[in-house]
Protein backbone atom coordinates (compact mmCIF):
# COMPACT_ATOMS: atom_id res chain seq x y z
CA UNK A 1 0.00 0.00 0.00
CA UNK A 2 1.25 3.53 -0.79
CA UNK A 3 1.96 5.95 2.02
CA UNK A 4 -0.97 8.03 3.23
CA UNK A 5 -0.49 11.74 2.50
CA UNK A 6 -1.47 14.32 5.10
CA UNK A 7 -1.44 18.07 4.45
CA UNK A 8 -0.67 20.04 7.64
CA UNK A 9 -1.62 23.73 7.56
CA UNK A 10 -0.70 26.21 10.31
CA UNK A 11 0.89 29.67 10.29
CA UNK A 12 3.15 28.67 13.21
CA UNK A 13 6.15 26.66 11.94
CA UNK A 14 6.70 25.16 15.41
CA UNK A 15 3.18 23.71 15.45
CA UNK A 16 3.62 22.39 11.90
CA UNK A 17 6.82 20.67 12.99
CA UNK A 18 5.21 19.09 16.06
CA UNK A 19 2.22 17.81 14.10
CA UNK A 20 4.37 16.55 11.22
CA UNK A 21 6.67 14.64 13.59
CA UNK A 22 3.69 13.07 15.39
CA UNK A 23 2.03 11.99 12.14
CA UNK A 24 5.24 10.52 10.73
CA UNK A 25 5.94 8.72 14.01
CA UNK A 26 2.56 7.31 14.96
CA UNK A 27 0.53 6.79 11.75
CA UNK A 28 0.87 3.18 10.46
CA UNK A 29 4.46 2.89 11.83
CA UNK A 30 4.72 -0.84 11.13
CA UNK A 31 3.42 -0.72 7.56
CA UNK A 32 3.44 2.03 4.94
CA UNK A 33 3.94 5.03 7.24
CA UNK A 34 2.80 8.55 6.40
CA UNK A 35 3.99 11.33 4.11
CA UNK A 36 3.47 14.88 5.41
CA UNK A 37 3.04 17.93 3.18
CA UNK A 38 3.19 21.33 4.90
CA UNK A 39 1.69 24.76 4.27
CA UNK A 40 1.85 27.97 6.31
CA UNK A 41 -1.06 30.05 4.99
CA UNK A 42 -4.39 29.61 3.25
CA UNK A 43 -3.34 30.16 -0.34
CA UNK A 44 -0.31 27.92 0.05
CA UNK A 45 -2.62 25.25 1.49
CA UNK A 46 -4.89 25.39 -1.56
CA UNK A 47 -1.89 25.25 -3.91
CA UNK A 48 -0.33 22.29 -2.07
CA UNK A 49 -3.68 20.54 -2.02
CA UNK A 50 -3.95 20.73 -5.81
CA UNK A 51 -0.41 19.48 -6.42
CA UNK A 52 -0.21 16.77 -3.74
CA UNK A 53 -3.83 15.49 -3.55
CA UNK A 54 -3.57 14.45 0.14
CA UNK A 55 -5.69 11.81 1.86
CA UNK A 56 -6.30 14.01 4.93
CA UNK A 57 -5.90 17.69 5.89
CA UNK A 58 -5.01 18.93 9.39
CA UNK A 59 -6.07 22.57 9.21
CA UNK A 60 -5.58 25.43 11.66
CA UNK A 61 -8.60 27.74 11.88
CA UNK A 62 -6.89 30.90 13.11
CA UNK A 63 -4.52 32.09 10.39
CA UNK A 64 -3.91 35.62 9.11
CA UNK A 65 -5.44 36.50 5.74
CA UNK A 66 -7.40 33.49 4.53
CA UNK A 67 -8.36 31.58 7.66
CA UNK A 68 -8.84 27.84 7.96
CA UNK A 69 -12.61 27.93 7.65
CA UNK A 70 -12.34 29.80 4.34
CA UNK A 71 -9.79 27.24 3.11
CA UNK A 72 -12.23 24.51 4.15
CA UNK A 73 -15.12 26.20 2.29
CA UNK A 74 -13.03 26.43 -0.88
CA UNK A 75 -12.10 22.76 -0.65
CA UNK A 76 -15.78 21.85 -0.36
CA UNK A 77 -16.74 24.17 -3.22
CA UNK A 78 -14.23 22.28 -5.34
CA UNK A 79 -16.34 19.19 -4.48
CA UNK A 80 -13.55 17.63 -2.51
CA UNK A 81 -14.68 15.10 0.08
CA UNK A 82 -11.24 15.04 1.64
CA UNK A 83 -11.43 14.38 5.41
CA UNK A 84 -10.39 17.37 7.54
CA UNK A 85 -9.31 17.72 11.18
CA UNK A 86 -9.62 21.30 12.39
CA UNK A 87 -7.02 22.73 14.77
CA UNK A 88 -7.44 25.90 16.83
CA UNK A 89 -6.38 27.64 20.04
CA UNK A 90 -9.98 28.60 20.77
CA UNK A 91 -12.34 26.23 22.49
CA UNK A 92 -15.23 28.16 20.98
CA UNK A 93 -18.58 26.50 20.45
CA UNK A 94 -19.15 28.76 17.43
CA UNK A 95 -15.96 27.48 15.80
CA UNK A 96 -16.93 23.88 16.51
CA UNK A 97 -20.39 24.39 15.03
CA UNK A 98 -19.09 26.12 11.89
CA UNK A 99 -16.49 23.45 11.40
CA UNK A 100 -18.90 20.57 11.71
CA UNK A 101 -21.44 22.34 9.51
CA UNK A 102 -18.79 22.33 6.78
CA UNK A 103 -18.30 18.60 7.33
CA UNK A 104 -15.20 18.41 9.54
CA UNK A 105 -14.20 14.89 10.55
CA UNK A 106 -12.40 15.91 13.72
CA UNK A 107 -11.65 18.91 15.94
CA UNK A 108 -8.61 19.42 18.18
CA UNK A 109 -8.00 22.37 20.52
CA UNK A 110 -4.49 23.66 21.30
CA UNK A 111 -2.67 22.74 23.46
CA UNK A 112 -3.15 19.15 22.35
CA UNK A 113 -1.59 15.73 22.68
CA UNK A 114 0.31 15.21 19.44
CA UNK A 115 -0.01 11.42 19.79
CA UNK A 116 -3.77 11.62 20.26
CA UNK A 117 -4.03 13.86 17.19
CA UNK A 118 -1.99 11.36 15.17
CA UNK A 119 -4.08 8.41 16.32
CA UNK A 120 -7.28 10.31 15.47
CA UNK A 121 -5.83 10.98 12.01
CA UNK A 122 -4.92 7.30 11.62
CA UNK A 123 -8.48 6.24 12.53
CA UNK A 124 -9.92 8.60 9.89
CA UNK A 125 -7.48 7.33 7.24
CA UNK A 126 -8.40 3.74 8.04
CA UNK A 127 -12.11 4.50 7.78
CA UNK A 128 -11.68 6.32 4.49
CA UNK A 129 -9.57 3.48 3.16
CA UNK A 130 -12.37 1.01 3.89
CA UNK A 131 -14.90 3.30 2.20
CA UNK A 132 -12.66 3.60 -0.86
CA UNK A 133 -12.29 -0.18 -1.07
CA UNK A 134 -16.05 -0.62 -0.80
CA UNK A 135 -16.61 1.77 -3.70
CA UNK A 136 -14.77 -0.51 -6.15
CA UNK A 137 -16.54 -3.53 -7.64
CA UNK A 138 -14.20 -6.05 -9.23
CA UNK A 139 -15.34 -9.01 -11.32
CA UNK A 140 -12.51 -10.71 -13.19
CA UNK A 141 -10.79 -8.11 -15.42
CA UNK A 142 -13.73 -5.71 -15.02
CA UNK A 143 -13.40 -2.97 -12.38
CA UNK A 144 -16.08 -0.41 -11.55
CA UNK A 145 -15.48 2.53 -9.22
CA UNK A 146 -18.88 3.74 -8.02
CA UNK A 147 -17.39 6.85 -6.44
CA UNK A 148 -15.47 8.16 -9.45
CA UNK A 149 -17.73 6.52 -12.07
CA UNK A 150 -14.71 4.98 -13.79
CA UNK A 151 -14.83 1.61 -15.53
CA UNK A 152 -11.75 -0.33 -16.61
CA UNK A 153 -11.57 -3.61 -18.48
CA UNK A 154 -8.19 -5.36 -18.64
CA UNK A 155 -6.72 -2.07 -17.45
CA UNK A 156 -8.31 -0.08 -20.29
CA UNK A 157 -10.74 2.68 -19.34
CA UNK A 158 -14.23 2.36 -20.82
CA UNK A 159 -16.37 5.47 -21.37
CA UNK A 160 -20.05 4.91 -20.55
CA UNK A 161 -23.16 7.07 -20.40
CA UNK A 162 -24.59 7.64 -16.89
CA UNK A 163 -27.38 5.15 -17.63
CA UNK A 164 -24.95 2.57 -19.01
CA UNK A 165 -22.76 3.00 -15.93
CA UNK A 166 -25.69 2.51 -13.52
CA UNK A 167 -26.82 -0.61 -15.37
CA UNK A 168 -23.34 -2.13 -15.43
CA UNK A 169 -22.72 -1.31 -11.76
CA UNK A 170 -26.05 -2.85 -10.75
CA UNK A 171 -25.37 -6.06 -12.68
CA UNK A 172 -21.83 -6.28 -11.28
CA UNK A 173 -23.01 -5.65 -7.73
CA UNK A 174 -25.45 -8.54 -8.17
CA UNK A 175 -23.06 -10.78 -10.11
CA UNK A 176 -24.05 -14.42 -10.02
CA UNK A 177 -27.73 -13.55 -9.60
CA UNK A 178 -30.43 -13.09 -12.24
CA UNK A 179 -31.66 -9.48 -12.45
CA UNK A 180 -35.26 -9.44 -13.66
CA UNK A 181 -36.50 -6.80 -16.11
CA UNK A 182 -38.83 -5.39 -13.44
CA UNK A 183 -35.97 -5.02 -10.94
CA UNK A 184 -33.73 -3.34 -13.51
CA UNK A 185 -36.42 -0.84 -14.44
CA UNK A 186 -37.05 -0.06 -10.79
CA UNK A 187 -33.44 0.11 -9.57
CA UNK A 188 -31.60 1.48 -12.62
CA UNK A 189 -34.28 3.49 -14.44
CA UNK A 190 -36.02 4.45 -11.16
CA UNK A 191 -39.45 3.79 -12.62
CA UNK A 192 -42.19 1.30 -11.95
CA UNK A 193 -42.20 -1.60 -14.44
CA UNK A 194 -45.39 -0.45 -16.13
CA UNK A 195 -43.76 2.90 -16.93
CA UNK A 196 -41.18 1.24 -19.17
CA UNK A 197 -40.89 -2.02 -21.02
CA UNK A 198 -38.40 -4.82 -21.55
CA UNK A 199 -37.39 -3.30 -24.88
CA UNK A 200 -35.91 -0.29 -23.06
CA UNK A 201 -33.65 -2.59 -21.05
CA UNK A 202 -32.71 -4.67 -24.09
CA UNK A 203 -31.71 -1.59 -26.10
CA UNK A 204 -29.48 -0.31 -23.31
CA UNK A 205 -27.89 -3.72 -22.81
CA UNK A 206 -27.18 -3.88 -26.54
CA UNK A 207 -25.33 -0.52 -26.43
CA UNK A 208 -23.47 -1.56 -23.29
CA UNK A 209 -22.32 -4.81 -24.87
CA UNK A 210 -20.85 -2.82 -27.75
CA UNK A 211 -18.58 -1.15 -25.20
CA UNK A 212 -17.47 -4.08 -23.05
CA UNK A 213 -17.86 -7.31 -25.03
CA UNK A 214 -15.17 -8.42 -27.49
CA UNK A 215 -17.82 -10.58 -29.21
CA UNK A 216 -21.40 -9.35 -28.79
CA UNK A 217 -22.67 -12.58 -30.33
CA UNK A 218 -21.10 -14.55 -27.49
CA UNK A 219 -21.17 -12.17 -24.52
CA UNK A 220 -19.06 -12.84 -21.47
CA UNK A 221 -20.17 -10.14 -19.05
CA UNK A 222 -23.91 -9.66 -19.64
CA UNK A 223 -25.86 -12.84 -20.31
CA UNK A 224 -29.53 -12.93 -21.27
CA UNK A 225 -31.87 -15.11 -19.22
CA UNK A 226 -34.76 -15.80 -21.58
CA UNK A 227 -38.03 -14.10 -20.65
CA UNK A 228 -36.61 -13.07 -17.27
CA UNK A 229 -33.79 -10.53 -17.56
CA UNK A 230 -29.98 -10.51 -17.44
CA UNK A 231 -27.15 -11.94 -15.38
CA UNK A 232 -23.49 -11.11 -14.97
CA UNK A 233 -21.60 -14.29 -14.06
CA UNK A 234 -18.94 -14.27 -11.37
CA UNK A 235 -15.60 -14.32 -13.11
CA UNK A 236 -12.36 -15.60 -11.68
Amino acid sequence: MDKSRVLVVDDEPEIVGIVAYALETYIFPETQGCEVITAYNGQQALDRFETSRPDLVVLDILMPGMDGLEVFRRLRRARSKIPVILLTVRDSEADVVRGYELGADGYVTKPFSSRELALQAQAILRRCGREADASVITNGPLQINTRTHQVTLDGREISLSPLGFRLLAYLAHNSGNVCAYADLLKEVWKCEPWEGDNGTVKATVSRLRQKIESDTGQPRYILAVKSVGYKMPKLG
